[in-house]
């Protein structure tokens, strides 16, 4: 009862945080909301559990009340959370969780997920493994978009997410074993806390207008960079060509512009195995990993794209590239300050082709 209530009180204070947060983005923080309030209710509804289970007769009806609501709601919970990110969802992930919702509902006629005898005796149902099951699926399901999510993010992302991960596995695997042991909503609370600070930590990473790494993630990823021997590291340097005579002729409202959709066009270029940044002001930068027989023509593919666009848009902003790899006996900076020298010799050679 005492971890209830402590939980309770822990989540009251994150959701009074978020409520408040002005780094967090709006889709992210409507969603974290929503999983925090559900996460509370589903304590609450274990709270009351606690004091209704196996008492008297007379409690059976709010026992049954209890245990419909943490059953049915807590596959939602993950499916909430997962929700934080702008992938596109798919109606079918929510069919296991409305499965479970409908053979909870059923439970107190049939005893399918639980059963609450007549003398308020509380019992697992025959089907209680489906529950289980479905469960775990929105938890792994949340965590792998969660990781999805953070794939261009430093590597030490993905491994607090998994930490955090495990942890949680353990704390829900507990009271599955030992039913007596309250610990399940005890460590989600505590996940949801870790990783509202582990989003606050990736929101100051990321540029606001592009929604791209920004300059002190690619400051951080310098820091933390590690070479394979079986993959080949490149780093491309891009910017946007006479980016001020946009801003000076057509204002910074098409100057945004130009920057987000040229955002958009790296990712599309880069899509796999890269990290892009907006490296400050119109240039851009983008850490690549690579097998070392992979083709290197990503230049080629921005032009051709970029070119496409400037069909459809005769101000759409032409850029210039350049690239070098990181070897393991150069220094980092040395190889920022090769990709720049690249990138400026491929600027003076476009600007003498349309001389």
């Amino acid at each position: 009862m005492i971890i209830n209530i402590l939980s309770i009180i822990t989540l009251a204070i994150l959701l009074r945080w978020i409520s408040s947060d002005i780094m967090i983005e709006k889709i992210k923080k409507k969603h974290f909301i929503y999983c925090v309030i559900l996460t509370m209710i589903i304590t609450v509804a274990e709270l009351g559990c606690s004091l209704t289970d196996n008492s008297i007769p007379e409690n059976r009806w709010l026992s049954i009340f209890f245990n419909l609501i943490g059953f049915s709601l807590t596959p939602f919970v993950f499916l909430a959370e997962s929700n934080f990110y702008h992938s596109e969802k798919n109606i079918l992930y929510y069919v296991p969780p409305i499965i479970n919702l409908m053979m909870t509902i059923a439970s107190p006629y049939f005893g399918w997920i639980f059963f609450v005898a007549e003398d308020c005796s509380y019992h697992r149902g025959r089907f209680f493994v489906v529950y289980l099951i479905i469960f775990l699926y929105s938890v792994i399901f949340s965590l792998g978009k969660k990781l999805h999510a953070s794939r261009n993010y430093p590597v030490y992302f993905r491994k607090r997410i998994i930490e955090s991960g495990i942890v949680m596995f353990i704390g829900i695997m507990i009271q599955v074993v030992f039913p007596q042991y309250h610990t399940t909503w005890m460590m989600i609370a505590f996940h949801l806390v870790l990783y509202y600070a582990l989003s606050c930590e990736m929101s100051s990473l990321m540029d606001g207008l592009t929604g791209l790494l920004n300059r002190a993630a690619f400051n951080k990823e310098m820091e933390h960079l590690k070479l394979s021997t079986k993959r080949t590291t490149v780093l491309f340097m891009i910017d946007i060509n006479d980016f001020k005579d946009i801003n000076d002729a057509k204002g910074h409202t098409f100057g945004d512009y130009y920057l987000k959709e040229i955002g958009k066009i790296l990712e599309m270029v880069f899509s796999f195995n890269a990290q892009i940044f907006r490296f400050g002001g119109d240039e851009f930068s983008v850490i690549l990993s690579m097998k070392p027989d992979d083709s290197m023509d990503y230049a080629g593919k921005l032009d051709s794209i970029i070119k496409s666009r400037q069909i459809e848009d005769a101000d759409f902003p032409d850029v210039a590239v350049g690239y070098s790899i990181f070897e393991a006996d150069i220094n980092a900076w040395d190889t920022i300050n090769l990709a720049d020298n690249n990138m400026y010799k491929n600027k003076r050679t476009k600007e003498n082709r349309n001389l």
